[in-house]
């Protein structure tokens, strides 16, 4: 093919993204239904029909002692109006029951407070009052916050902000519409895991950054080091015996009524490998970037001075990328740290706990990832950066032949 009919690098860029964004709805949607097909992902277990409401008034408010309970069962009236329509609009009565067995309660709620409820359960009750406050609305201001971060990103990364807003939607989708539905649904979780990384990967480094040796770079880099971290993951799971029933959620989820148990196990597997993933790729990506422009600014670049800056620039990263891992793992489950803590007779007691062993674990091997992500990535970059050299240098003595 002559020059002039190849595509330019914008078109070639725009006709790539377009291709991956095309490809990632199909991935979502497919994914999806697969689960869906399963057959064993319930998208409601409780079956409660959750309703948005405004709190009127507080019309009436009862405490009841119960022998043996520090504080007894508060119920407060309510009158309500739906923000919907419902029951063909007005006020209806509504309670807020606050029982001492709790220790995790609901505070009153006040004239003006925006709720969530579902219908009365207790026909004792039900009649006078159909509805039982569920908990607060929150999920508006949530989306409020997360919609000014997406035009934030927009506004100072410009394109670029635009593409990673994009990336980041997919991203969250494959999580949340593929991969959870595929758990819950019975599907290998270790497949599915694997799989998931794979599409974050190469889609997010397309849309971000296009079809580009740096591109490849860090596609190379970062799969290296997801590999590593997911081999080292089964290894240590097979030699420290983990369960993976560390903690409350874990029972719950060995008790849902699924078709097909969950595996724990594989659960902490996908834990680590998608909790790694974010920073490996951060290092993978940086690295790859940073020897590009060293690449491009040297008067003479080399394999050997790429690999040696390289090792040099990622010793700087680092000591900072394991330094974040720790400590999100860390304020993720402070106040399970700080529990276990304090009702731990030792601290070899308290490593020696299934939960503060696969916190370590976590954090340990996605260090250990990026460890091996920076040689890697490294020498894929000398070895694919250099290649463009010889290619550009060939040409250019092929045009002053001619």
């Amino acid at each position: 093919m002559k020059k002039e009919e190849r595509l330019s690098p914008r078109a070639t860029r725009r006709l790539v993204y377009l291709l991956t964004v095309l490809f990632s709805v199909v991935f979502l949607y497919a994914g999806n239904r697969l689960a869906a097909a399963g057959g064993g992902y319930l998208p409601s277990l409780t079956g409660r029909e959750l309703l948005r409401a405004r709190v009127t008034a507080v019309t009436g408010r009862e405490i009841s002692e119960t022998e043996g309970i520090v504080e007894g069962q508060t119920v407060q009236n309510l009158t309500i109006r739906f923000t919907a329509s419902v029951d063909g609009g007005g006020t209806v009565s509504a309670q807020q029951v606050i029982d001492g067995y709790s220790s995790v309660q609901l505070q009153e709620v006040r004239a003006g407070d925006r709720i969530i409820l579902y219908p009365n359960p207790d026909p004792a009750t039900a009649a006078q009052a159909p509805y039982v406050i569920d908990d607060y609305l929150r999920v508006d201001g949530v989306l409020v916050f997360c919609g000014v971060f997406l035009v934030l990103l927009v506004v100072f990364g410009r394109m670029k902000g635009f593409h990673t807003v994009v990336s980041l939607l997919l991203t969250c989708g494959a999580i949340f519409a593929v991969f959870l539905p595929l758990v819950l649904g019975g599907f290998n979780i270790y497949v599915s895991a694997v799989a998931v990384c794979i599409y974050v990967t190469v889609s997010t480094l397309l849309i971000v950054n296009g079809p580009s040796p740096k591109t490849l770079v860090a596609v190379a880099g970062c799969s290296a080091g997801i590999l590593f971290a997911g081999v080292l993951t089964l290894v240590l799971s097979a030699v420290m015996r983990l369960s993976g029933m560390a903690s409350q959620e874990a029972i719950y989820l060995a008790d849902l009524a699924t078709r097909n148990p969950v595996d724990l196990k594989a659960v902490v597997f996908a834990a680590i490998l998608i909790g790694a993933m974010g920073a490996i790729m951060d290092v993978a990506m940086s690295l790859a970037s940073a020897l590009w422009e060293l690449r491009e600014k040297a008067a003479a670049p080399s394999f050997r001075m790429l690999m040696k800056s390289g090792m040099n620039i990622g010793r700087d990263m680092m000591s900072t990328m394991a330094n974040t891992l720790v400590l999100a793992y860390i304020g993720s489950s402070l106040a399970t740290v700080l529990l276990l803590t304090a009702y731990s007779a030792s601290v070899e007691g308290l490593l020696n706990r299934e939960m503060i062993v696969t916190e370590v674990l976590q954090a340990v091997i996605g260090s250990m990832a990026i460890l091996v992500t920076i040689p890697l990535t490294s020498l894929a970059a000398s070895a694919v950066y250099m290649r463009g050299v010889k290619a550009i240098k060939k040409e250019d003595g092929e045009e002053a032949e001619n």
